[in-house]
């Protein structure tokens, strides 16, 4: 078998791990209606990283924000997600999620080629470390993501509102230029939960 023919062979299997995603469903500790798929969680926040770049002119590597959006939560094709509210209980702790999804990427850097499987462990590893200003900016969008998808769904989702609404809160402290942003979503969160009968406290301002 010719290098290229072993390169190729190596993509594959990089890709059928990588499909995984396709169906490996988040929020699942939580009401049926909040599900969606980590690929489609990790298409829009890609959107969401090249359409804020954009509009809002962060000082970035924007290539860098996009990779690290795009393999951000390539772990859970190997580990699927371990969501927030599991942590929030403590059935699941964040150093064990943390080295779970560190031998997840171990094993999808071994599927490839060592500079390809090195660039995206690195990535990943930047991204979960909060090293660069663009970890930190994609990471403080992750979190935006997620509330969105709250929004979108409406009050009837929000079985447990106290994890909600400040889900966001450190890591845009961390990219404090989505401060603006994150006020928005959290007013437009303010109308969900006076529509729902659902008290807002001063601790979600």
């Amino acid at each position: 078998m010719t290098k290229d023919m072993q390169k190729i062979e190596k993509l594959l299997i990089f890709f059928e791990c990588a499909e995984k995603l396709k169906t490996t469903m988040r929020y699942k500790s939580n009401k049926e209606i909040l599900h969606e798929s980590s690929a489609a969680h990790s298409w829009k926040l890609s959107i969401m990283v090249l359409a804020t770049y954009r509009e809002l002119g962060p000082e970035l590597d924007l290539e860098k924000a996009m990779k690290l959006a795009i393999v951000h939560d390539l772990a859970e094709a190997i580990t699927d997600d371990i969501d927030y509210f599991l942590i929030a209980d403590g059935k699941v702790s964040k150093e064990q999620k943390r080295n779970l999804e560190d031998e997840a990427m171990k094993e999808i850097r071994r599927m490839l080629s060592g500079e390809t499987g090195s660039e995206i462990y690195n990535l990943w590893n930047d991204y979960d470390n909060g090293n660069s200003a663009e970890a930190k900016f994609v990471k403080a969008l992750d979190r935006i993501e997620a509330l969105t998808h709250l929004l979108s769904i409406g009050n009837e989702a929000y079985e447990r509102p106290e994890l909600i609404v400040n889900y966001a809160d450190s890591a845009v402290a961390d990219f404090p230029a989505l401060m603006p942003m994150l006020k928005t979503i959290k007013d437009r969160f303010k109308l969900e939960f006076e529509k729902g009968g659902i008290a807002w406290k001063q601790e979600y301002e």
